[in-house]
């Protein structure tokens, strides 16, 4: 492999190698071994992985926002009960009911982030995933210890409030980059593929097709009336 460019945002990367000395297969490989899955782009590909990472993100939201409302509903008699005004009976069934409804919302919502950290502690590495999974399975364990030992405190709601406000976070910003994507590929679609090339100019003026990558500086190019320029260049006639 000779050169690697990786755009965060678009989610690309442009590799360069020798094809006798390695296969595509091999550097599809090499990046699914760090934990990646990588695939030669296609335009309809991409869109519909984006399209199916919408629809999974949206629905981790809903169960984790409908799972924090529920639990909340729990929570709150317990907060602002006087003592004495609930009995432990009351109390313990609100918590059986807190942690049934959060178990969703831990093994599905949060799911991808046990994912992510299980892969980097395997690769030795620490990223932002690691601390979001301890925080989140170490409340969530010590809520159902304190569940089923009926004693100490328990912190389904705070679970689910965490799920729910980083997932929401999360699904913003993979809609504004999408959505920054789609300008971008918007914008490129509108340049054109080839360039009619004036090799001889200006004593011949016979034009030939070439691929826009071709163009090197120094190169004269005819655009025709209504055509659009396929590269940056100086107008030297007409």
């Amino acid at each position: 492999v000779s050169a690697v460019e990786i755009n965060y945002a678009t989610r690309r990367a442009r590799v360069r190698w020798d094809e006798r000395k390695i296969k595509l297969s091999d550097i599809l490989g090499a990046i699914q071994a760090i934990g990646y899955r990588a695939y030669p782009y296609d335009a309809q590909r991409s869109e519909q992985l984006a399209e199916r990472e919408r629809r999974s993100m949206l629905w981790r939201v809903f169960v984790a926002g409908f799972g924090m409302m529920q639990v909340m509903m729990y929570a709150f008699p317990v907060y602002v009960a006087a003592e004495g005004d609930m009995t432990w009976d009351v109390e313990l069934l609100l918590r059986w009911a807190s942690l049934l409804l959060t178990l969703p919302v831990v093994l599905y919502s949060a799911a991808p982030f046990f994912q992510r950290a299980v892969r980097d502690v395997r690769l030795r590495r620490l990223g932002m995933d690691v601390p979001v999974a301890l925080g989140v399975g170490a409340a969530f364990l010590a809520s159902c210890w304190a569940t089923f030992t009926q004693g100490g405190e328990v912190y389904f709601d705070s679970v689910t409030m965490f799920i729910f406000f980083l997932l929401g976070g999360r699904y913003l910003e993979m809609n504004a980059r999408q959505k920054a994507i789609s300008v971008t590929e918007a914008l490129a679609k509108l340049l054109p593929a080839f360039a009619q090339r004036l090799p001889g100019f200006p004593v011949e003026r016979a034009a030939e097709q070439c691929v826009v990558a071709d163009l090197r500086a120094g190169d004269y190019v005819l655009v025709q009336a209504g055509a659009i320029v396929p590269a940056d260049g100086r107008v030297v006639e007409g």
